[in-house]
């Protein structure tokens, strides 16, 4: 299934993010193919290329990761084991950027520059103008959510009516496991973070069933909404569970996160609202 967020193929997600940067390689490899030869390129100087620049992205994504965790070490002292959970999305960006070009540069620093150049520019030609056109399909999804839903009590509630404070949206359900993983992050958070609302909107099940898991787990919650129709992933194209939803005072959407959220994830995205 396509959505505005993700690739969806059965129970995996595929973020658009990350499908623009592999099409951005790919097409950059074609592109130095058909320009190899005008470079001088010998056939096992274009093997050697086409080598790093795959161990360059890994390079890349493993130093960006150790930057984040670097950053956010009091978070992962707490939880060593969430270092390898990389399902959060903690990287750093610039560091894994530096850390691939560095990489790049010093394995073909016998070919030509404007040879690597012609790369580098064309996957930021290529994902930059991919960026544009996501965020411009994105763009209808950005509003603060016009649904009304209802408590755990059965009253109706606009949603609508949390808009004025810093908010974090989280959709959920009990039957998903990343779901059940970061539910305790989210609480703490909650209590901690006076300052910002969260409010977390079960997908799909009733009353019984969400009081029933919060009091089996011992989760002590508060703003829990029931959405037995979807409308809320329907009105913010977040298909998949989890998902965060990350708006500022004044109902503008700031940042999302489709997937597990953890302590050091999430610290990083309520600072953008602070």
């Amino acid at each position: 299934m396509l959505t505005v967020q993700a690739l969806h193929l059965g129970p995996f997600m595929i973020p658009w993010p990350i499908l623009i940067g592999l099409l951005s390689l790919l097409l950059a490899l074609w592109l130095s193919s058909q320009l190899r030869l005008k470079f001088n390129l010998a056939p096992l100087q274009w093997q050697q290329f086409k080598d790093s620049v795959w161990s360059a992205l890994w390079i890349g994504l493993l130093c960006a990761r150790l930057v984040f965790v670097a950053i956010n070490y009091p978070f992962y002292l707490a939880s060593p084991i969430d270092i390898i959970k990389i399902q959060d999305k903690g990287f750093n960006p610039i560091a894994g950027v530096v850390a691939a070009m560095a990489w790049l540069f010093w394995k073909n620093r016998k070919v030509h520059l404007g040879f690597i150049a012609i790369f580098i520019i064309t996957v930021a030609a290529v994902m930059g103008t991919g960026q544009l056109l996501l965020q411009k399909v994105q763009q209808q999804y950005q509003q603060y959510p016009q649904v009304t839903l209802t408590d755990l009590q059965q009253n109706p509630i606009q949603l609508q009516q949390f808009k004025g404070k810093a908010t974090v949206i989280n959709l959920w359900a009990s039957w998903c496991p990343p779901c059940h993983r970061e539910m305790p992050v989210l609480a703490a958070a909650q209590q901690r973070e006076t300052d910002i609302q969260f409010v977390l909107i079960n997908q799909g099940e009733d009353a019984t069933q969400v009081q029933n898991y919060l009091s089996e787990n011992q989760l002590v919650m508060h703003n829990v909404l029931l959405d037995s129709q979807g409308q809320t992933a329907q009105a913010t194209g977040m298909y998949g569970l989890p998902s965060t939803l990350f708006y500022n005072a004044n109902g503008e959407l700031v940042d999302s996160h489709m997937g597990e959220i953890s302590h050091a994830v999430l610290a990083q995205k309520l600072q953008q609202l602070k």
